[in-house]
């Protein structure tokens, strides 16, 4: 059982002191709809009911009733119901006060019935209305700016949250700086507890998100495409010292899981390779919108202070850079081991959103009450992705950590297997020891958490790479598929296994659903040209690695490059591609792989022979991969010697002899008895 929730979630605005009108309305009552409102007393009215409106949202209702089907610009708005002084809170203040009216007049921003929207300039009231103008009388005050707060608690009455806006704000930096004016600098004595709320913002931030996303669907508001497009960009961290790194690269990466997992059939989140790109880059949105091919952006930032986490995000439509929606969290709890789920739960269930269950379970999924444990495994994803040996070890002391804290911690398991998965598929230590390891931490998370798509993508990938069981590799990715079409990691390996098994179309049908959800991703353009590759095309091959290289400098691209500049003969270039991949790092063996067979086929079988030399005796950094040493041997012209080292990559489960049945290199083998039995042996 969780903690009950006794905490807040609390949007404050500025408190500016109250003006006052200096010039009577033109018309002091007015008829719209079923709506009568009083602008003297200060009441609305919807039949004969009284709505319960502030004071900000009532007065800019009256302006607008004033003038009907005129435009209403933003500066007259602020001059008239906002404090002259106030200019930077006065775009939030006032795009939150027509969410609250459309909340109140049950309209809405993409089909309006009462309030247009008219982007970058105003609003005009498009409903028919009626006046009357009795005699004068005293003017009522109206207290602009007062202070705006949304609370949410166990006992709290339902929030008027998921803020649909209709105009754009002069920029999310300027507007929080302003915002977290009052927020103290020094280092937070409770961080344990940031950690968690944090999490807990990132949890509401996509259950409100995602109600309006809903809603826009269920009002027709989509894309005529299948699906709308969104990348989440990174998030800014505005703290002084911003040594909490790992910190927002963990929301950011649980923010695109999270709204990838709301309704992927119609909404489809870029995936972070991608959208990491834009971190550090001062790039317009219809520059954003174009390289990625998105509908929208979110973007936002973070703040943490003594305990205190501030997330503003924003919601932009890219076709007319458009503020859709905009929140500012700040939440407070009592008890720091509060699950995200229940403050989720708070939010959407104010939202009655349809695909709440479904939404809740998931979270529930991926949620930890041990701030400890929700702090560690940040730490080690912060880790695993940088992809290095000692990276990867350091990342799975720290899923061993948040395992050990809570022992089920489903996502923690799934970053355990995933460590042991990549350290067994680079070679960085032996798949005997790598693989089995995964495979059994990707079970646990499996029997803690059956719906979750990542754990099924591990599992899948030992399948397919360890254990050598076609139907069951096809069978795991499927679901994870299935569960979410978003998981792009599961489209590219998907990818990958069909490929292997000869699937060629399939495979690039696969990989053109993970270039969409990743456009900017070296590594799907990479796959893409081994396809080609696969289909003796290898000048086409030379563009796509081409291509991944001018998106992401990366070893393995180069390493691609040069085996196609070998399939067309050029083997001075692939030479040179190798020494580029050395430069940056690439693994060891497979630049040797690749610089011995360029070596081989352009005449040189001493330099041949010295880098299989090398690999046999295993002066390598990590683990010298028999496959590699076969393939040499298969340039040079020795069978006998190449059937011995890929029997021998059969006997110590080496992955990348799945490759056999398709790669060109092997061609030179297939008549050989030897290598059919190899072949039969893998069900291939």
């Amino acid at each position: 059982m969780s903690p009950e929730f006794r905490g807040s979630f609390v949007l404050d605005f500025s408190v500016s002191p109250p003006i006052f009108v200096e010039s009577e309305p033109k018309t002091r009552r007015f008829r719209f709809g079923v709506f009568q409102l009083d602008a003297l007393s200060g009441e609305l009215y919807k039949h004969g009911t009284r709505v319960k409106l502030q004071d900000q949202p009532f007065h800019v209702l009256v302006m607008l009733l004033e003038r009907p089907g005129e435009v209403v610009s933003r500066e007259e708005l602020r001059r008239s119901v906002w404090d002259h002084d106030t200019y930077v809170d006065f775009d939030h203040s006032l795009n939150i006060s027509i969410n609250k009216l459309r909340e109140a007049l049950g309209d809405s921003a993409a089909t309006p019935r009462f309030i247009e929207t008219l982007p970058r300039r105003g609003y005009r009231f498009i409903a028919p209305v009626g006046a009357e103008n009795p005699a004068p009388e005293q003017i009522s005050p109206v207290s602009a700016g007062a202070g705006v707060s949304l609370t949410t608690s166990s006992d709290a009455r339902t929030p008027q949250t998921g803020q649909e806006l209709g105009a754009s704000a002069p920029g999310l930096r300027q507007t929080v700086d302003s915002h977290d004016a009052g927020l103290r600098s020094d280092a937070s004595p409770r961080y344990r507890a940031r950690v968690l709320l944090a999490a807990a913002t990132a949890a509401v931030v996509v259950a409100v998100l995602g109600g309006w996303l809903w809603r826009g669907y269920a009002g027709g508001n989509s894309s005529s495409k299948n699906r709308v497009m969104l990348a989440v960009l990174p998030f800014e961290d505005l703290a002084p010292d911003q040594h909490d790194q790992y910190l927002i690269a963990g929301l950011h990466d649980e923010m695109i899981a999270q709204l990838g997992r709301l309704n992927p059939q119609r909404l489809g989140v870029i995936a972070r390779t991608s959208v990491e790109q834009y971190a550090h880059q001062r790039k317009t949105l219809d520059q954003i919108g174009r390289e990625l091919h998105v509908d929208y952006v979110l973007e936002g930032t973070v703040r943490s202070v003594e305990g205190r986490v501030r997330i503003t995000a924003v919601l932009i439509r890219v076709s007319d850079q458009t503020q859709m929606w905009v929140e500012t969290y700040e939440p407070q709890m009592h008890d720091i081991l509060t699950l995200q789920e229940d403050v989720a739960r708070q939010v959407a269930a104010a939202l009655s959103v349809e695909f709440l269950p479904e939404n809740e379970q998931k979270l529930r999924l991926s949620t930890t009450a041990n701030a400890e444990a929700y702090e560690a495994y940040l730490k080690g994803r912060f880790l695993w992705y940088q992809e290095t040996k000692q990276s990867l070890e350091d990342s799975i002391v720290q899923f061993q950590k948040a395992i050990a804290l809570d022992p089920n911690y489903a996502p923690a398991y799934v970053g355990l297997a995933d460590a042991y998965n990549v350290l067994g598929g680079y070679g960085f230590v032996s798949p005997q020891e790598a693989f089995p390891k995964g495979k059994e931490a990707a079970a646990k998370a499996l029997e803690l958490a059956p719906g979750l798509s990542d754990a099924y993508n591990s599992m899948a990938f030992v399948a397919f790479y360890y254990d050598w069981n076609w139907a069951e590799s096809d069978e795991l990715f499927k679901k994870a598929l299935a569960l979410n079409p978003n998981n792009q990691v599961a489209h590219e390996f998907y990818s990958e296994f069909l490929h292997a098994m000869g699937r060629l179309d399939e495979a690039q049908v696969e990989n053109r659903i993970a270039q969409e959800l990743d456009p900017l991703s070296g590594w799907t353009r990479d796959d893409l040209g081994w396809i080609l590759l696969s289909r003796r095309r290898p000048e086409a091959a030379v563009a796509e690695f081409q291509k991944a290289l001018t998106l992401t400098k990366f070893p393995q691209a180069h390493l691609s490059l040069a085996v196609a500049y070998i399939r067309t003969g050029r083997y001075q270039d692939a030479l040179s591609e190798t020494r580029k991949a050395e430069e940056l790092g690439g693994e060891e063996t497979r630049v040797l792989e690749v610089r011995g067979s360029a070596q081989a086929l352009s005449g040189d079988l001493a330099g041949a022979q010295a880098i299989v030399d090398q690999l046999r005796v295993g002066s390598t950094k990590g683990r010298a991969s028999p496959y590699s040493v076969a393939l040499i041997y298969t340039a040079m012209g020795k069978k006998a010697e190449a059937l011995d080292w890929l029997e021998k990559a059969y006997k110590e489960k080496d992955p990348w002899i799945v490759w056999i049945r398709v790669l060109v290199e092997w061609d030179s083998l297939r008549s050989e008895p030897r290598f059919n039995n190899l072949l039969r042996s893998m069900n291939l």
